[in-house]
């Protein structure tokens, strides 16, 4: 029985089969790894994690000792298997399409809102700090610190500046 670093050996040098023998070697990490993933099925979390193992291989040096090859490729599991899970939290769930129960309403009435807030923009001169702080809070969706970052001004600046043209615009509004 061969050792895994003589495998790695023989994969790098094009040996073939000496991947799946490195596979089979691994088998019992990487079935450990995808029983813990409840966000996926388990042969899709299997060939997950194998995938995993085959990117390292080109990685390894047959030169390091058996100890570090494995540390190595345990460790590109790990943080694929917390990359998994990571991104199963992450996403909504979603619903069947079957199971969904779908009621038809009446479309919302017009809301000119948007056009007010634009008016309300457009009211201040086009080179104002205001017009801008509103502009890209509004259009581009971006937070105080990174409006903060662009106008080079600080964060609680833009803060105190945009809840103050806010309120001023809602009770302008009422």
């Amino acid at each position: 029985m061969k050792t895994l670093t003589e495998l790695i050996q023989n994969y790098q040098n094009g040996i073939p089969d000496s991947d799946s023998e490195i596979l089979k070697r691994m088998e019992p990490l990487v079935k450990g790894y995808a029983s813990r993933i409840h966000c996926m099925e388990r042969e899709d979390s299997i060939q997950e994690l194998y995938l995993t193992l085959l990117k390292t291989l080109p990685y390894l040096s047959s030169s390091s000792s058996e100890g570090e090859c494995i540390r190595y490729m345990q460790t590109s599991v790990e943080n694929r298997y917390r990359s998994l899970c990571r991104s199963c939290l992450s996403e909504p769930e979603k619903d069947d399409f079957d199971s969904c129960s779908v009621s038809l309403q009446a479309p919302d009435s017009f809301d000119d809102t948007y056009y007010d807030v634009t008016a309300y923009i457009n009211s201040y001169p086009s080179d104002s700090v205001q017009r801008k702080i509103l502009s890209m809070y509004f259009y581009q969706d971006k937070s105080d610190a990174q409006i903060a970052r662009k106008l080079k001004l600080s964060r609680q600046y833009v803060n105190r500046m945009k809840k103050k043209l806010i309120l001023r615009y809602i009770s302008e509004n009422k």
